[in-house]
């Protein structure tokens, strides 16, 4: 019967520390020259839960601290319109300044957000930012950044309520790290970066 109850204590044990591990990633809010703020996949270009998370978050931070500008990345993946256009829409309506706002409309995975984020960055002399995601995105989007050889710091909403709705795609990420893997090497391969997605 011990032994029982210490494999059953194993197996709830070591999932409870992997989502414990992947909500704990450390945020570091503040000001910085560009607020980049992840797409999601719009369905019938209707805005997600989880994007209006991020948008949220990303009205939140601009309440509170100065950016030079928003960009707001992602292309068509489940919708008419970019992800990128119906995030511009959501945050004009929530007033803000259209002249802040750059949309990046040509990704259309995580490793194209950023890359194509970095390239209108240098193109506008930008060097730092922040980049806003959700709670379960967060470890990977470290992986992500530091692999590209970018930095960048990282901002998500993260409360016990909203990370518990989030469980099955924090299970979901092990999967989306593979995916992103060769993403990651075809970058690698590439003689100089350029902007990715439509043709990629």
């Amino acid at each position: 019967m011990t032994i029982l109850l210490s494999l059953l204590g194993v197996i709830i044990a070591i999932p409870a520390a992997y989502l414990i591990w992947m909500h704990t990633a450390r945020l570091t809010p503040g000001s910085a020259d560009a607020l980049i703020v992840l797409g999601y996949r719009c369905d019938n270009d209707e805005i997600d839960p989880l994007l209006k998370e991020r948008l949220d978050t990303a009205v939140r931070l601009m309440s509170r601290y100065t950016y030079r500008c928003v960009i707001l990345t992602g292309g068509s993946v489940a919708s008419k319109r970019s992800e990128a256009q119906i995030m511009n829409d959501y945050l004009i309506g929530c007033g803000v300044d259209p002249q802040l706002l750059v949309m990046e409309t040509w990704s259309r995975n995580t490793v194209q957000n950023m890359v194509n984020c970095e390239l209108l960055m240098n193109d506008r002399g930008l060097q730092s930012c922040i980049v806003v995601s959700n709670s379960f995105h967060i470890r990977r989007m470290k992986y992500i950044v530091k692999s590209l050889g970018m930095e960048a710091r990282f901002f998500a909403y993260r409360r016990p309520a909203a990370m518990m709705r989030q469980w099955k795609l924090t299970w979901q990420e092990i999967r989306a790290f593979k995916l992103t893997l060769p993403w990651l090497d075809k970058v690698s391969r590439m003689e100089q970066k350029q902007m990715m997605g439509k043709s990629n």
